[in-house]
């Protein structure tokens, strides 16, 4: 999403169509030559002629390649400059040149004038760099240093561009190449150089005083901007969306630098200056988000963060000042102004220079070309030199005035309007308004004035119904959970009490009646702070409704209307009021005479340079006698010059005359005097100035407050949701506790009474040799049945170690009397044997039922056992199944499975022999015998 701080803007490349430049050129060299000087001239045509139409092409697509094109287009057509007159006159080439305005495409002009088509082509030059600079990559360091390069390259070519061949153009002139807009553009590059300085300056972690200065200069150089937008030439060629986006930016600067000063405070311990700069700054944010809105709604949501950032920063300030410093806050007309720090600077273009090209050097010797630019660098001089002199005639006109106090004077006299000049002059301001409250009134009507203060009300209300509805919601749902916290308190409660009724003073539990009380008061507390909000808006409200016709009334001609008006005193003791009046209106209106001729004067100036072409009298006269030529030639401007001349001495003459009047003005009706009256008077509108400004503090602090309440209330009651839930779990467990211990409690209360009542001697000698009785019989089968268990493991290990032994061996077992192979029985003539396999498998199923059993006795330490001798059984089994697997089944040649344990052996098998009976039996367990062993520990 484009952000505020992110977007810049490219100028559109003007657009032209096909143009036959050959043939009208060929006609005028045969014409004014010869055939064999027109046949020389063919190929450099056809080379001109085919550029430009692959220009003209080249627009249906990306422009961004097109800049090495337009400017050797510029240097062929320096060259036609110098050899062929090109007008509508007769006698000169007449091909018209048609370019749409960049900004209005759909408006055409064409010219027959070669500077009109080199002041296109300079114009997409520039454009062409402006939109280079936006396709590059700004997140980068390197990307946004080379932005800044070539923004300020587009600076130098449009400034480059209004100084030469703009200057040229005939009228009536396209607006795109009026001298305004090109100075707006040449500043709207220089403005987006700096922001990118800025950017710059923030990837590199500058400290935040540098950052200011930065962002203060990029806000000065919009808001230069800003105004040109303003000047009659330009006000309605540019869409809205535009203007709306440098106001926007210079604004938004604005902000930067006093967040960034901000900053700079608080490292620096300055509390007070921080909280000044930051409340001023949440002030113009507002204005900021305003005008953001103009340019697109994506824009102004950009901005959220920002200010979300700066109430944070003001909200701890304002709490660390409240805390810690309590320092007194000034105005913020006390705190120390942002100096601005401009780093950059229009790179004029390098690469014009048509020297190089080597283009119908047949036609004009290089000489000839040399004495036309001599001659064209003498015509600069003397243009410069008058205009020069006009320029400084008005500056000192305007001075003057400024120190007489005219107009200003001679409009709180009688408020008759002025020549339109004067006013251009200085702008006509209040002279009875005093200066400084002049400049408060006008700082309220750069904020917005009124309308100021109905946008915050407005976005006030919206934030605070958002927020309502969303609380609202939330606070629905915690009342909800906190009436299931206190039903469940409430329940066990009265059981609690009931209990306690009862038992008296033996029940000592504690109760649960105040366990949510934290939660109630904070709701109370945020709807306390809610309804008092409420009440100070409509209080707030209700004053800005008060004094509306009077803020509506905060500007320089109302204020002006209601102080006291510049009168002629009834008796003079000096000179005449009237003749003083007369004389000052009567030289007033001469100096604006004086100032229209002025523009009369330039505007021939510049006429008759543009049609100064002396190019066939040069060539005519040859390089001998150029002196003589430039000497007659120059004789033109002799009348001109002496007309500038008349003008400024007649403007000085004037300007005497002016101060000499302003003072014998200022004695007779007692200016100061009148002065110190209306500064008197202006009590009831600093006044009013007074409540605007109480009436702006208390919208911003609303705003402020509810902004904050968005992020820290509704955080607050999502925390309290969570909390509230949890807590009624926690209720919830904690009265099933509660219960549990009070049915102990209350049994064991009732035991100790059944005691108490029915004791006696008899009965408790009965009772205690009954306990002792049951004691004893329980102890002795405790003994019993733990040696059964300790025999019963020993047995297991016995058999789990020989089976272990004898599946490893297997086939051939070699232990004590297992000496036949295939066999996992030893050895024996009375009985036949029990298999060691079908044993360790039985034992594995009974250790698995006793670990079962353990496992819901909760017995972590016969459950480890248990699993122990699981898992050496279950071993042993696998062994045997594995050898089964690999060596074959065992031989049974002797019926049934009844282990026989025997003494040593007399004899031995051999591998792979028939069984044979080994050794003398030992002593002999019956497999039912096992049967009762293994059920005995399954009994305890």
């Amino acid at each position: 999403m484009p952000s505020a701080s992110s977007v810049l803007l490219a100028i559109h490349v003007k657009r032209t169509d096909n143009v036959e430049l050959k043939n009208p050129i060929l006609s005028y060299i045969r014409e004014t030559y010869s055939d064999r000087e027109a046949e020389d001239a063919v190929d450099d045509l056809v080379a001109i002629q085919t550029l430009r139409n692959e220009l003209v092409t080249s627009q249906a697509g990306s422009q961004l390649t097109a800049k090495d094109s337009y400017i050797k287009y510029y240097k062929c057509l320096t060259s036609i400059e110098t050899r062929f007159p090109i007008s509508n006159e007769k006698g000169n080439v007449r091909i018209s040149f048609p370019w749409t305005d960049a900004f209005r495409p759909s408006k055409k002009t064409s010219q027959s004038n070669i500077h009109y088509e080199k002041a296109a082509v300079l114009f997409n030059v520039a454009a062409v760099i402006s939109q280079q600079a936006l396709q590059v990559d700004r997140a980068t360091a390197d990307g946004i240093k080379e932005a800044c390069k070539l923004f300020q390259e587009a600076a130098g070519m449009f400034g480059h561009l209004k100084e030469s061949e703009a200057a040229k153009v005939d009228n009536p002139r396209p607006v795109d190449l009026s001298p305004e807009c090109l100075s707006m553009m040449e500043k709207l590059m220089m403005a987006q150089a700096q922001e990118c300085v800025y950017h710059k300056a923030v990837m590199d972690k500058k400290s935040p005083g540098t950052l200011a200065r930065l962002a203060k200069q990029a806000g000065n150089m919009y808001g230069e901007v800003s105004a040109i937008f303003n000047q009659p030439v330009v006000v309605q060629h540019f869409e809205r969306s535009w203007v709306a986006h440098t106001k926007m930016k210079a604004s938004l600067y604005d902000v930067n630098a006093l967040m960034d000063q901000a900053k700079q405070y608080n490292s620096d311990t300055k509390i007070a200056f921080e909280i000044a700069t930051l409340s001023e700054a949440f002030v113009r944010m507002q204005s900021v988000k305003a005008l953001a809105k103009a340019v697109s709604s994506e824009m102004a949501d950009s901005l959220k963060s920002q200010e979300e950032v700066l109430t944070l920063a003001l909200t701890k300030a304002q709490k660390d000042n409240n805390t810690v410093y309590l320092e007194r806050v000034p105005a913020f007309a006390d705190v120390p102004a942002v100096q601005p720090a401009i780093l950059v600077k229009a790179a004029p273009p390098t690469n014009l220079d048509a020297s190089s090209e080597n283009l119908f050097s047949g036609l004009i010797p290089d000489s000839s070309a040399k004495a036309l630019s001599k001659y064209t660098d003498m015509v600069d001089s003397i243009s410069r030199e008058q205009l020069t002199a006009l320029a400084d005639a008005t500056d000192a006109a305007r001075i003057t005035l400024k120190q007489a106090e005219l107009p200003d004077l001679l409009e709180a006299l009688d408020g008759a309007e002025l020549p339109d000049l004067l006013e251009a002059l200085d702008g006509v301001s209040s002279a009875s308004v005093p200066e400084g409250l002049l400049r408060e009134i006008e700082d309220v009507g750069s904020i917005g004035g009124p309308q100021h203060l109905q946008e915050i009300l407005t976005e006030m209300g919206e934030l605070r119904r958002h927020i309502l509805t969303e609380m609202g919601e939330l606070r629905r749902h915690v009342e909800g959970d906190l009436s299931a916290c206190q039903a469940a308190l409430d329940e066990e409660a009265q059981a609690d009490a009931g209990a306690r009724a009862q038992y008296g003073d033996e029940w000592r539990m504690p109760t649960s009646a105040t366990l949510a009380k934290h939660y109630w008061e904070k709701l109370h507390s945020y709807r306390s702070t809610m309804a008092q909000a409420g009440e100070s808006d409509g209080k707030v409200i209700q004053r800005l409704r008060d004094h509306e016709a009077l803020f509506a009334a905060l500007t320089p001609d109302a204020a002006a209307n209601q102080l006291p008006r510049l009168q002629a005193p009834l008796v003079s003791t000096g000179a005449d009021p009237a003749v003083v009046v007369a004389s000052l209106r009567r030289n007033m209106e001469g100096l604006s005479q004086l100032s229209n001729d002025r523009a009369g004067l330039e505007d021939r100036l510049k006429e008759l340079k543009a049609r100064d072409n002396i190019l066939p009298k040069l060539m005519a006269a040859g390089s001998a006698n150029t002196d003589a030529l430039f000497e007659r030639e120059l004789k033109k401007y002799d009348a001109l010059k002496a007309d500038v001349a008349a003008n400024v001495g007649r403007n000085a003459e004037l300007l005497a005359a002016i101060s000499r009047d302003a003072q014998a003005f200022k004695a007779v009706f007692e200016v100061p005097a009148w002065r110190a009256a209306c500064e008197g008077a202006a009590g009831g509108i600093k006044t009013t100035l007074k409540t605007y400004k109480e009436v702006l503090d208390h919208l911003s602090e609303g705003l402020r407050f509810y902004m904050s309440l968005q992020s820290e209330g509704l955080s607050f009651y999502m925390s309290l949701q969570e909390a509230v839930k949890q807590h009624q779990q926690q209720c919830s467990d904690y009265a099933y506790t509660r219960a549990l211990q009070r049915d102990d409690m209350r049994q064991d209360l009732d035991r100790r009474r059944r005691e108490l009542q029915h004791a006696s001697a008899q009965t408790v000698s009965e009772n205690d040799w009954m306990d002792s009785s049951y004691t004893t019989e329980y102890r002795a089968a405790s003994v019993v049945t733990n040696l059964w268990i300790a025999a019963f493991a020993v047995t297991s290990a016995l058999f789990g170690l020989l089976g272990a032994v004898v599946a490893l061996q297997w086939p051939n077992p070699r232990i004590l009397c297992y000496k036949t192979a295939y066999s996992d029985m030893p050895s024996s003539t009375a009985r036949s044997c029990c298999s060691l396999y079908s044993l360790n498998l039985g034992f594995c199923v009974f250790w698995l039922l006793v670990f079962a059993i353990m496992i819901i006795a909760r017995d972590v330490v016969r459950i480890v056992v248990c699993l122990c001798f699981c898992l050496v059984h279950t071993a042993v089994v696998v062994v045997f199944r594995l050898k089964f697997k690999r060596f074959g089944r065992p031989e049974r040649p002797y019926g049934t499975n009844d282990l026989v344990l025997s003494g040593p052996a007399s004899g031995g098998g051999m591998v792979g022999a028939q069984p044979q009976a080994v050794g003398i039996p030992i002593y002999s367990i019956p497999m039912r015998t096992w049967y009762w062993v293994l059920a005995l520990p399954l009994w305890k």
